[in-house]
Parts: C-alpha cells; sequence; structure tokens
C-alpha cells in the first residue's frame, strides 16, 4: 500500500499536470510535455531495476522499440484492437526481457552494462534491417491508428497527454506499492549486497529476474504509447543513444526515489527544446548543464533538494540539544 506522504506527492503531481495542461501556450508545448511522459515511464522502469535493485541497463531503447513495433504489428497486420494490442506488446517486451534475463543477469557491475548496451545495438540493428516487418529506417512504420479505449478515440496531444500523464503516475504508484513491500526491501538489499541478501534466504537469482522483466515491461509499454500517439516512426528513434538518455534520466533525478526519474525526465526532454534558438551551442550547454549537476548534485536534483528542505526544516533547538548531550564536546 503506497504510503500517505506518497499518496500526497502523487495526488500533488495529478495537480500539477492538471495546471500545466490549462497553461500550455500551444499543442507544440503538450506534445513535448507527452514525449516527457513517455520518457518518465521509461525512466522510472530503469529506476526500479537500477536504483531499487542495482540492476543495471543500458538496453531501455531495444525493449522501448520491442513495444512500438508490437503495437504496430498487432494492430495493422493481426488486426487486434487497440488496447489489447498495448497490452500484448507491453507482455512481449516484459517475455522478452524474462528471456534475456537468465544470460544476461549471471554477469554484474559493468559486464551486465557493456552486455545490455551491446543487446540494444544488435536490437537496433535488427530493427533497421528487418525492412519486410519494421519498414526499415526508412520510411518505417506508418499509419498506426489512435488508441481506442471503450469506443473512445484518443488522437491528438490534448487527449494523449493525459493517457500518457495518467499512465506514468499508475506506473509510480505500482512501483510504490513495490519498493514498500517485502519483495521491496529485498530489492533494496539486493543492491547493497547480493551475497548478504542471499545469505538471508532471499532468492537472489529469481529477484534480479522479476525485476529486470517488470522494468522491460514497462519500459514495452511506454514504446506501444509512443507508437500510438506518434503515429508512424522508424527505427532511428530506437538508437542506442536512447538508452544513455533514459539513463541520465535516472542519474540526473535521483537513483534512490522514483520521483527522481520523472524530473529527470523532464529536464532531459525539455532542456533541449529550450536550447533551439542556440543551434550552435544547443549541445554544448546541454552537456554542461549535465555535467554540473553530476558534480554538484550528485545524489540527483531531486534527492538534493528532499535533504536540503529536510536540513532547513530542522529546528535550532534540535541541533543545540544534540550538540549538548552528555559526552558532547560542547
Amino acid at each position: 500500500m503506497v504510503v500517505k506522504a506518497e499518496l500526497k506527492a502523487v495526488l500533488a503531481a495529478a495537480g500539477i499536470v492538471l495546471l500545466a495542461f490549462v497553461l500550455a501556450p500551444s499543442d507544440f508545448h503538450l506534445t513535448v510535455l507527452t514525449i516527457a511522459a513517455l520518457h518518465g515511464i521509461a525512466a522510472v522502469a530503469l529506476s526500479l531495476a537500477f536504483g531499487c535493485a542495482g540492476v543495471i541497463s543500458l538496453g531501455s531503447a531495444a525493449f522501448f522499440g520491442i513495444g512500438a513495433y508490437g503495437v504496430a504489428f498487432a494492430v495493422q497486420k493481426a488486426g487486434i484492437p487497440t488496447f489489447a494490442a498495448l497490452a500484448l506488446a507491453t507482455l512481449l517486451a516484459g517475455a522478452c526481457g524474462y528471456l534475456l534475463a537468465r544470460p544476461l543477469l549471471r554477469l554484474d557491475s559493468h559486464y551486465l552494462a557493456m552486455a545490455t548496451l551491446a543487446l540494444g545495438v544488435v536490437a537496433y540493428i535488427v530493427f533497421g534491417q528487418a525492412r519486410p516487418l519494421t519498414g526499415g529506417f526508412d520510411p518505417g512504420i506508418t499509419g498506426v491508428p489512435p488508441l481506442q479505449i471503450f469506443g473512445f478515440q484518443l488522437a491528438g496531444p490534448r487527449k494523449m497527454y493525459w493517457v500518457s500523464w495518467t499512465t506514468l503516475l499508475l506506473v509510480c504508484v505500482i512501483g510504490f506499492n513495490l519498493v514498500h513491500s517485502a519483495r521491496g526491501r529485498a530489492m533494496r538489499a539486493l543492491r547493497s549486497s547480493e551475497i548478504a541478501t542471499s545469505c538471508l534466504g532471499v532468492d537472489t537469482v529469481g529477484l534480479r529476474v522479476m525485476v529486470f522483466s517488470l522494468s522491460t515491461a514497462l519500459t514495452g509499454l511506454a514504446g506501444g504509447l509512443y507508437a500510438f500517439f506518434m503515429g508512424s516512426f522508424a527505427a532511428t528513434a530506437f538508437e542506442p543513444g536512447f538508452s544513455i538518455d533514459i539513463l541520465m534520466m535516472v542519474l540526473v533525478g535521483s537513483t534512490s526515489t522514483l520521483w527522481g526519474a520523472v524530473v529527470g525526465a523532464l529536464a532531459i526532454t525539455i532542456l533541449p527544446n529550450l536550447l533551439e534558438g542556440f543551434e550552435l551551442y544547443k549541445l554544448l550547454v546541454f552537456g554542461l548543464t549535465m555535467m554540473a549537476i553530476m558534480v554538484f548534485f550528485p545524489d540527483g536534483l531531486v534527492q538534493s533538494v528532499i535533504d536540503g528542505v529536510r536540513s532547513l526544516r530542522r529546528k535550532p533547538s534540535e541541533e543545540t540539544s544534540i550538540l549538548r548531550r552528555p559526552g558532547s564536546p560542547l
């Protein structure tokens, strides 16, 4: 069950989403925010695996693409209704993650990171070369119909804005429930020490497979929504660099809280669009900004803000009482 503080945070986030929708100047801004929400789903999925369980992955682009192509194939080739196609694409990405987890999760640390990065590269090549199924790099997939739920067609940035952000908040609720469960405590212990966790009787292999499969399924869900939102896409949308962007979203926000992934997704997605007027210096400014965050806020922006607020709320009397305890040098 979501704890009271995080339930309040979810409700506050829902209020911010409503306010952003009201204040958005145009459909372009809603489009950027919708893409940020879809990236946020993938970032939260990675945060569950990496931030909570220590299972690092640089193959998010592969499973994002599996979700997108799964939706397109199910709708266009198999004639499956759009909502069912989205569910099947999510399950497909999760099943692929499960099948790959056993051999991949035998590795650890940077070896696992390199293996998942190689997986992303292989998937990118397959997406580009399997033209009969994916359309390759050009023209790719075109003509994906809008998402329909209970007969309501959800087309355009205004409707998909609500779909994407509602899905992101629901994914956060699922993540919070998992983190505060017994499995969540085992995941945090696994991140600290796999040997110590296994000594406590926890099936560490099964736990790593579970969290990796869940992460890939949620990433596939984001990819499926992306396919419905864009309507057309090509293999270039799932290049390996996209996996690095998702990892940066988690690192910039915070690895210790799921909200960090959401804030990181907003920052990484929106910041480049704010720099459109500085085309010559866009990459430089973006890189320096990310470097400054990593240097001065090593725990991520969200965690740094939380720690700062907690330090400001600490009463001076509490600090004085700590200093005046028996045995204190003061």
